[in-house]
């Protein structure tokens, strides 16, 4: 079965450095006319932190309904390949081969466009495999879906009233500069005809105008600045809150800065669709109005007037991919830049620890340059672009003066109109380049659309109907529960049951990497399960409301995230509830009360970006007493007291025995679980033992071990 295909591969940008592999699935998906997303394609693959396999995108393709064959080879054999395919490049990463030919290669990559790359390049780059895919008896096309630009454009109507105030102001002054040219016909005709009389007019009826245009202009300016706040805050409000339901596995796998690089593009699309949409509509209708009342005057005039124009017309629509490709390589190289430079600022003491300033200067200058070189090639583009445009704009006119002047000359036309011609045409000409200019602007900012999309489509974590919402005791039974973070991965977990009563002390120790972590996020929901089940208070995990337990659960991770607030609201989160003498009483169990208070502000006292003017265990104290503040019914210490000393270590140990708070403990200091009502010993994602610390130590296995080691190095 033939399937009508495309002339060149469509690019489909790489939006996650992870899923190269599935935008190549994507583009040859498109080659052959479906147009499946990124969205749906993850739907149907599970793309983890170190991306897909081979075997795995083949196993996509078939799923869609392609016959698809993976050869292993040298680049020579290449020459034999089918095309398109994806191979493997650079042992790290996946392309499409569009075409090959004895010199000249091209390939489309994910994360920087089409190249056209030389012999010696692709032998170098090759990694040896090669998956073809064909459509076969099962493939069915996915139609187009709507516009990316659908969801943005329904943000300008939040304000009704105000778009159409400005939309008729916009009219109105469009009028009012049409008029122009009729004025000037009108005028000059009556200067021909009856002398100097008409000059005494004139200054009046420009001030009358002037000032009757200039208050127009105020007014839809200052109706813009309105609209541009009120389409600002819906834009924001829903992603931000969107951002904060989505879940936690979307974070995990990209990148901070390019997500803070995302949120900050809002602000291209919302000036583009308040001000610039208005203004291509406005324009648009003006050139329709404009059209009317030159065929209205001459036919002959307008005609000219309109081959120049098609000219432009045909520039726009042949310069429009260059211009497309040269704005996402920007956008893709300033984004992974940006990137960069947010995770450098927030590892500077790494940075300067390990004395690798240099390091990563070079590693930034690489990204700088790239970034550079891309910023002048779409430069170089568009400033032929609009050499050419207002080349037009200039020279246009000219050319219908001189048509005008010809049939002035022979009567057809008074000079009254030629003037007026001459000065639409100049208008003509220049709502041109404005709409070509708007036209630009919406091809630059798909790019940060589809960015904004790829938030915006992800589904939100699921609350089920009728959430329990109810004061949990601290019970927790895991039973049989596996889990890997993809579906194609390895287990992580494997066959893991706890049994954890209100109130007890459970310590869960073991080797690093054998998923003690893991097992806190999936305690806390924040991943789901494979397999087998987690209960609170013996009812289903997933019959909460999540929000809601998690609320009640207090957890000091390893990795310290405090905010760039006061110590105050850093301990009680935001909740005006938390009065300040509580906010003290969980200082001083927390055992960071003293270093607070000898600071000038006390508890006043602001703290950077990540709690980076703080000591480590000053941070991890005030972790520990955000979580004591809230008095929760379930505590989760991942290596949380390791900034204490033994006796205060105790005290706090001792003030959760007290509140019958149930404390789960990941140690890796295994002097502090001696005390434990159960301790679970894990290795390769298993619970291999579990007992008390005596029980544990008698048996003399994993725990014995890892334990005699640790009093070693003590």
């Amino acid at each position: 079965m033939k399937y009508k295909t495309r002339n060149k591969v469509p690019y489909v940008e790489q939006l996650l450095q992870n899923e190269c592999g599935l935008c190549c699935v994507a583009m040859i998906l498109r080659y052959y006319g479906s147009h499946d997303t990124l969205f749906s394609l993850r739907e149907n693959t599970d793309v983890g932190r170190d991306g897909l396999q081979m075997s795995q995108l083949k196993k996509l393709l078939t799923i869609r309904g392609f016959e698809t064959k993976v050869y292993r080879g040298d680049a020579e054999a290449l020459n034999n390949v089918k095309c398109p395919a994806i191979i493997y490049w650079a042992n790290n990463h996946y392309v499409v081969l569009e075409k090959i030919d004895g010199r000249k290669t091209v390939i489309v990559d994910p994360s920087i466009g089409r190249r056209r790359i030389d012999k010696k390049e692709l032998e170098e780059n090759f990694s040896g495999y090669v998956l073809t895919a064909e459509p076969g008896a099962n493939f069915k096309k996915c139609e187009k879906q709507g516009s990316m630009w659908k969801d943005m454009f329904s943000n300008i109507t939040i304000n009704k009233p105000l778009f159409f105030k400005i939309l008729l102001l916009s009219v109105i002054t469009y009028f009012l500069t049409l008029a122009i040219p009729m004025g000037i016909q009108f005028l000059v005709d009556k200067a021909a005809s009856n002398g100097s009389e008409i000059l005494y007019v004139i200054p009046f009826v420009s001030l009358v105008f002037l000032l009757a245009y200039s208050l127009l202009l105020f007014m839809r300016g200052k109706g813009l600045i309105r609209l541009q706040a009120a389409i600002d805050v819906a834009m924001m409000k829903k992603t931000f809150m969107h951002l904060l339901k989505v879940p936690y596995k979307f974070f995990d796998i990209r990148s901070k800065g390019d997500l803070i690089f995302r949120l900050n593009s809002l602000q291209v699309i919302r000036d583009l669709i308040s001000d610039r949409l208005i203004q291509g509509l406005i324009d648009f209708g003006a050139i329709a109005f404009i059209t009317g009342y030159m065929l209205s005057k001459s036919l002959y005039l307008t005609a000219v007037t309109m081959v120049i124009f098609l000219v432009n017309v045909f520039f726009i629509l042949y310069t429009r991919p260059y211009i497309k490709d040269a704005n996402l390589r920007e956008i893709t190289e300033n984004s992974k830049l940006q990137a960069f430079q947010v995770e450098t600022v927030y590892s500077m003491l790494g940075i300067k620890t390990s004395g690798c300033e240099e390091e990563i200067y070079k590693n930034w200058e690489n990204k700088y340059d790239r970034f550079l070189c891309k910023f002048i090639d779409r430069s170089k583009i568009v400033n032929i672009y609009s050499t050419v445009l207002n080349t037009i704009r200039t020279a246009g006119p000219i050319v219908v003066l001189f048509f005008g002047l010809y049939r002035f000359f022979h009567n057809e036309v008074t000079i009254g109109e030629v003037f007026a011609f001459y000065s639409l045409a100049g208008m003509f000409f220049s709502l041109g380049v404005s709409l070509s200019n708007a036209w630009n602007d919406f091809l630059l900012a798909s790019s940060y659309v589809e960015r904004f999309r790829d938030i915006l489509q992800t589904r939100q974590e699921a609350v089920p109907e009728n959430a329990v919402r109810r004061k949990i005791q601290g019970n927790i039974t895991i039973r049989n529960i596996s889990f890997s973070y993809t579906k194609h991965s390895e287990k992580v977990l494997k066959n893991v049951s706890l049994d954890i009563r209100s109130g007890q002390k459970v310590a869960i120790v073991g080797p690093s990497g054998s998923g003690k972590t893991t097992l806190s996020k999936l305690i806390l929901g924040l991943y789901p399960v494979d397999e087998g089940e987690i209960y609170y208070d013996g009812i289903n995990m997933n019959e909460y409301d999540k929000q809601d337990l998690r609320r009640q659960i207090g957890i000091v991770p390893q990795d310290m995230y405090l905010f760039n607030k006061s110590i105050l609201d850093n301990i009680r989160m935001n909740n005006e509830d938390i009065d300040l003498e509580q906010v003290r009483k969980a200082a001083r169990i927390a055992q960071i009360a003293d270093d607070i208070e000898q600071m000038p502000m006390k508890y006043h006292t602001m703290v950077s970006e990540m709690g980076l003017n703080l000591s480590g265990g000053q941070r991890q104290r005030i972790a520990l007493a955000r979580a004591i503040v809230n008095d929760p019914r379930i505590i989760i210490l991942d290596e949380a007291t390791s900034s204490l000393d033994s006796i205060n270590e105790k005290k706090v140990s001792e003030y959760f025995r007290n509140k019958n708070c149930t404390c789960i403990v990941i140690a890796h200091r295994l002097s502090t679980i001696i005390d434990a009502d159960m301790i679970y010993v894990m290795d390769n994602g298993e619970i291999v033992d579990c007992g008390t610390h005596y029980e544990l130590m008698s048996r003399r296995g994993m725990y014995y071990s890892l334990y005699s080691a640790a009093s070693k190095i003590s």
